[in-house]
């Protein structure tokens, strides 16, 4: 990538060094990825974004490729309740991962832990009928504490599982497997 380009990029005019420009690209990157749900198709324009950054900046500085590391839990449990309880301990641990460097690399394996833990929640609902479930927006996740309370209910009282939970699964399941396997 040329230095004209990377100044575009970085958005540089607006900036007194490249570096103050590429760390405050990273950290819009990095908060929209934290406060908004997990759309695969947006993800990965945001991980290209990100690769796109680090090739811009590295025209003006010497890039920073620390990330964290670290493995997610295995969603195990009696109950979809045991198992979503380590789904969002699993999203908090990347979440908070995610905030520990702001680096290029580490928004790219907070975002490929994301899919990862989708997934596998996902693979946690294939045995549930979502079928005849309403459709919802990808976009509209349901209130977590919502879900939440659903599940425990669903655990103690062992109904049906109520339209809501199940259109939520519908959501989910549509989610994962826009995830492209690499």
């Amino acid at each position: 990538m040329d230095k004209k380009t990377a100044k575009i990029i970085l958005d540089l005019n607006q900036f007194d060094s490249p570096l103050e420009a590429y760390e405050y690209q990273l950290f819009k990157l990095r908060n929209f990825i934290l406060t908004n749900p997990i759309i695969p198709k947006v993800l990965y324009a945001k991980t290209k974004k990100s690769e796109q950054l680090e090739q811009a900046a590295k025209n003006f500085i010497e890039i920073d490729y620390s990330s964290s590391s670290y493995e997610l839990k295995e969603l195990i449990g009696e109950h979809l309740y045991d198992k979503f309880i380590i789904y969002e301990k699993n999203k908090s641990l990347i979440k908070s991962n995610l905030s520990k460097h702001l680096s290029s690399r580490n928004i790219q394996y907070g975002i490929e832990q994301l899919f990862t833990n989708l997934h596998m929640w996902s693979e946690e609902l294939e045995n549930i009928d979502t079928s005849e479930a309403r459709d919802v927006p990808l976009t509209k996740e349901m209130d977590v504490l919502t879900l939440h309370e659903s599940l425990k209910m669903n655990k103690i009282k062992v109904e049906p599982m109520s339209q809501e939970l199940l259109a939520e699964f519908k959501r989910i399941k549509l989610l994962a497997s826009s995830i492209i396997k690499s």
